[in-house]
């Protein structure tokens, strides 16, 4: 496992712009349904992204690190995810993910039987973060897309809001500023 992933993960980081969630694309008839074979076009399966490049804590911009918040566009408060992204070879890896308001449970299947990830639980119902250093113990493997950070702890207090997860955003993944945030504006989208 490539060093530098565990210094990114563990410095102090600051947003390099100011990002702007973007429109849902308008729901025009022609959008709302496919027709083609084969292809599914749903308003409820549309998703919002801020990808944002992160800079050290005196604002000098890092090669390759960026944050990726993503949001289901009509259904706040739904599976709401944040990545920490580092390069690595042709594209980025995910070095850590904080995932808030999960429909289902995350499995810890891959904590069995190891001592170093032993204060995980064998199931996180609810908010959870894939931290680095957790998953780092299982090694490079824990990184690949399949394997999607197998280790996760539950977010201690939980969380009531988007500003909450943004909050436990900045704490979890040492980025200043994050938690400035604002929220997508889900009214409009309803």
């Amino acid at each position: 496992m490539p060093d530098a992933w565990a210094g990114v993960a563990a410095q102090r980081k600051t947003l390099m712009v100011w990002p702007e969630w973007p429109e849902p694309e308008p729901q025009t008839p022609a959008k709302k349904a496919s027709t083609q074979r084969d292809e599914l076009r749903s308003a409820a399966a549309e998703t919002l992204s801020l990808v944002i490049p992160l800079g050290d804590e005196g604002g000098v911009g890092l090669e390759g690190v960026r944050l990726r918040i993503v949001v289901w566009a009509y259904k706040a408060l739904r599976e709401v995810t944040a990545t920490l992204e580092v390069e690595g070879g042709r594209s980025f890896v995910t070095i850590a993910r904080l995932d808030g308001w999960p429909i289902d449970p995350h499995m810890n299947v891959m904590a069995r039987g190891r001592r170093s990830v032993k204060h995980v639980p064998m199931e996180v119902v609810g908010h959870h973060v894939h931290r680095f250093s957790d998953n780092a113990k299982l090694g490079l493997p824990a990184f690949a897309p399949d394997a999607n950070l197998p280790i996760a702890v539950p977010i201690p207090n939980g969380l009531g809001s988007f500003r909450d997860f943004l909050r436990t955003l900045a704490v979890e993944f040492n980025i200043d500023g994050v938690d400035q945030i604002q929220p997508p504006d889900w009214r409009v989208m309803l």
